[in-house]
């Protein structure tokens, strides 16, 4: 994958035994929403930000009213 800009997003569907990598938020608000109608627990599911520095990564989660919001504006 290639990194645009200076961050990345990453999906982690525990249930599913997934870890996918993303360059905008977008697509892994979708791939949520296919897991949670297929009945994975939002317990199992964590998206968190990559934040590329000069001299260090940071990751933070990203919150489950970021992800809301994206779901409903997504339908």
């Amino acid at each position: 994958m290639e990194v645009k800009g200076n961050e990345f997003y990453v999906l982690t569907a525990k249930q599913e035994g997934k870890i996918t990598l993303y360059n905008e938020m977008d697509s892994p608000i979708k791939k949520i929403g296919e897991y949670l109608k297929k009945g994975t627990s939002p317990e199992d599911i964590e998206l968190v930000i990559v934040q590329i520095g000069k001299e260090k990564y940071e990751m933070k989660g990203v919150p489950w009213s970021t992800i809301a919001t994206g779901l409903v504006k997504s339908e």
